[in-house]
């Protein structure tokens, strides 16, 4: 079957249940493949119950009881309505892919490919504050062809001015490439260290039309991080949440702009983040999407009665300035 640019196997984005296909919806350059991170699940995880039998979460229980109907009305009415769909399959792209690549990695494994960024980020970070003027009006530095050190793009905006993917070779310990998309930028460092140089091009003093839509992905602390074995998990152990008071994403926000945050199931951010943080920025939940992973038969990955997992592990929250906010679950 072929699969549509968008990622999207069932319905309209403006639809009430939406199917979509995760790997497909990556944005990525058209001549690298993209490669799953594993098979599809073709049963429904089995997992151990809390040995008190009660929910880690009372309150994430009660919002779940609260969408339990609606979730299994709408699973089922995916599952009828794409039945002739059902199985789903990975295109023979991607089993190949699967089968008979030998330097395919299991997701746990994809991270040993990558620098450890945290070894080089404390020395960087005393030498970026030392030599940089964070007050001073920045501009987009484009980016090179030319391999480059950490040193030399740390605490910079780097912008790709082309309507084309470009690569960028950062030497670290050794050489690495990294993709840039077309008329993107990126600003690499310190999240609060490195807000004034984000105002001072992005910002409403910058002069700049600002965003009609901010995408936001906070590194929560929960469960699953904790359980992440990979060593990228000092993201969520590193980074202080209450500095997204900091953020102030209105500044660079056009008039009627959107913000879409990734929230986890937990009450406590979920309270934090509806009750202060989005106060605090000036914006209004407009709506959330529940997020709710299947097996290629169209079931939930967990069962919807577990009482600690479910198969939303996530929500995204969408709001707009007053500006507006929205939030959803996995």
């Amino acid at each position: 079957m072929q699969q549509p640019s968008n990622g999207i196997l069932h319905g309209q984005p403006t639809d009430e249940v939406v199917l979509v296909d995760i790997v497909s919806s990556l944005s990525s350059p058209y001549f690298l493949q993209r490669k799953p991170s594993k098979a599809p699940l073709t049963v429904p995880l089995v997992i151990p119950e809390p040995q008190s039998g009660e929910p880690f979460d009372p309150a994430l229980a009660e919002r779940h009881t609260q969408k339990r109907e609606w979730l299994k009305t709408n699973l089922t009415r995916l599952q009828n309505e794409y039945s002739q769909h059902l199985p789903l399959r990975l295109s023979e792209q991607l089993q190949n892919t699967l089968i008979n690549d030998p330097d395919f990695q299991s997701a746990d494994d994809v991270y040993s490919g990558e620098p450890d960024l945290l070894a080089f980020q404390e020395n960087l970070g005393a030498a970026w504050i030392s030599y940089h003027d964070t007050d001073t009006q920045v501009d987009l530095v484009p980016v090179s062809l030319q391999a480059i050190s950490l040193v030399d793009i740390y605490g910079s905006i780097h912008h790709n001015p082309l309507s084309d993917w470009m690569t960028l070779k950062i030497t670290i310990d050794k050489e690495y490439e990294y993709m840039i998309p077309p008329k993107s930028s990126f600003l690499l460092g310190p999240f609060t260290s490195t807000l004034p140089v984000f105002r001072s091009a992005f910002g409403k003093s910058s002069n700049t039309p600002g965003f009609d839509f901010v995408v936001l992905d906070p590194p929560w602390n929960n469960r699953s991080a904790k359980r992440a074995k990979h060593k990228d998990s000092y993201k969520t152990s590193t980074f202080n949440v209450y500095d997204l008071f900091k953020l102030n994403v209105t500044d660079s926000l056009c008039d009627g702009g959107i913000v879409g945050i990734w929230m986890t199931n937990s009450t406590k951010w979920r309270t934090f983040l509806l009750e202060k943080l989005f106060p605090a920025w000036k914006v209004e939940m407009v709506a959330e999407w529940t997020w709710v992973k299947i097996t290629v038969h169209g079931e939930p990955i967990f069962d919807l009665e577990h009482p600690a997992r479910k198969p939303y592990p996530f929500t995204q929250t969408l709001s707009e300035g007053y500006h507006q906010a929205v939030s959803a679950e996995f």
